[in-house]
């Protein structure tokens, strides 16, 4: 006799992995059960995505008011900034999506319990509420879906003060009158463009060769140029060696990668953001063997090393992104339930960075298409410096970059520019329906656009850009 289940799915963890797999599993006409130890939408709802681009957003505006309002025949007296405010307009954007997660489980009748979730062994999982009681479920699937958090070098230690992490860049008091950042990854360069819209004064440090680094040259040298207009100290090849506590702030010693050359940066605080590492703490006991390697738990196709759980997200590893962590889930629920056994195309993982200007990109880096196709390639690039759409709005900064194959396959796009992680999905597209460089140009793009720009780009390519 089949043994019974309270519920046929138990989701511990109701961040973008979580709250998806819930709501698939229950338009699938499941008992589904979601476990969040803190507010529903996870991080990146609630400490990621959604709130940093809410103050980027701000911080974008007062850039503009402070630099281009003459240029637009704006002038006016005593700007003021209210910290506050930012933060508080962030922080309601944030619990109102919040809210909004807890309608939709509701009303795909998935419950939801607030708790931490352990599973001390296989089909169950115990919830000890905020109040240290402690409730058990039995189910027949587990899917552990609790992301990451943000990690730090060794011998440095997070105290929330001066040593801060993004969480903590996102409820600041007060506008730091100076803030070092080691990484310049997405989550660095972001809080660098913020901050230093704001008047903060920005050093990033940066070990590679760039900032941006997993992203094309082009984009990352370019985003550089435009960061050091801006008055940010951009310190690419050097390492953080130590971080000192002080009376006024932190101290830094950074060398560079080659060892030749040593400096000390001194702020008010400083923003760790070298990357993150999932959250595996406490999840299972002792008679639940799953695999964690490297702060994160090992899967195959979301199966983990024992019958019936699961894992989907960030927890299970790169590349740590809302969308990606998004359709693991639903594709995980699907393959457990028998609906469907379909696989994330893992080379075609758009990737979006929100400064001003943005940068977007999906495929293949020049550096690496060169590597696999040789010179067997035909490039594309036409600059927002060309595009009337653009200069109306005074975002001239960037370009659109496409890689193609001799054939006509695309296979990289890469854009840095005014609101390009909006045009991104188009280029997703191209690529999934095998659109060649012709389809494209010959995709009738609407004028004045910014857009038009992918069609020119691919024109470039082909010899048949009208406009450059």
């Amino acid at each position: 006799m089949a043994a019974y289940f309270q519920f046929d799915l138990v989701v511990v963890g109701g961040g973008p992995a979580g709250y998806a797999a819930a709501i698939r599993a229950g338009q699938l006409g499941k008992r589904v059960l979601c476990v969040e130890k803190e507010n529903l939408g996870g991080t990146c709802l609630n400490w990621g995505c959604i709130p940093t681009k809410a103050l980027l957003d701000n911080a974008d505006l007062v850039r503009k008011l402070q630099n281009d309002a003459a240029t637009f025949g704006l002038s006016f007296d005593n700007l003021k900034i209210d910290f506050t405010q930012m933060v508080k307009r962030s922080r309601d954007i944030a619990g109102k999506l919040s809210k909004g997660i807890a309608h939709l489980l509701s009303k795909h009748k998935v419950k939801h319990e607030a708790g931490i979730g352990h599973i001390p062994k296989a089909n169950t999982v115990r919830i000890t509420k905020a109040d240290g009681t402690n409730t058990e479920v039995t189910a027949e699937h587990i899917l552990i879906a609790t992301g990451a958090r943000s990690r730090t070098l060794p011998g440095i230690e997070f105290d929330g003060t001066k040593i801060i992490s993004s969480r903590e860049a996102m409820t600041l008091k007060a506008i730091p009158k100076s803030l070092a950042i080691i990484g310049a990854g997405a989550i660095g360069c972001e809080f660098a463009d913020v901050y230093s819209a704001l008047g903060t004064k920005v050093t990033i440090i940066e070990l590679l060769d760039h900032i941006l680094p997993i992203e094309d040259e082009d984009c990352s040298i370019l985003l550089e140029r435009v960061f050091k207009k801006h008055g940010i100290d951009v310190l690419t090849k050097h390492k953080t060696d130590k971080v000192e506590k002080t009376a006024s702030g932190v101290k830094l010693s950074v060398s560079a990668a080659d060892g030749s050359l040593t400096k000390i940066v001194e702020a008010e605080l400083v923003l760790m953001a070298v990357g993150v590492t999932g959250n595996v703490e406490g999840l299972f006991g002792k008679d639940v063997p799953v695999v964690i390697e490297r702060g994160h738990i090992q899967t195959t196709q979301y199966k983990t090393a024992v019958p019936g759980i699961w894992a989907a997200g960030d927890v299970i590893g790169p590349p740590w992104l809302a969308h990606v962590a998004h359709h693991e889930a639903i594709n995980c629920v699907e393959k457990m339930f028998g609906f469907a056994d379909h696989k994330i195309d893992y080379s075609r993982i758009p990737g979006c960075t929100y400064t001003h200007p943005q940068v977007a990109s999906i495929g293949l880096t020049e550096k690496k298409a060169r590597e696999k196709y040789k010179t067997e390639l035909k490039i594309g690039k036409f600059p927002f410096s060309a595009s009337g759409r653009a200069m109306a709005s005074g975002e001239t900064d960037g370009f659109v970059k496409l890689i193609f194959t001799t054939q006509g396959e695309l296979v990289g796009a890469h854009m840095i520019g005014a609101h390009v992680t909006e045009m991104l999905a188009e280029l997703g597209l191209a690529q999934k329906l095998e659109a060649t460089e012709n389809e494209i140009i010959d995709l009738m793009h609407p004028h004045p656009t910014l857009s038009e720009a992918i069609m020119e780009a691919a024109g470039v390519a082909d010899g048949r850009a009208i406009h450059l």
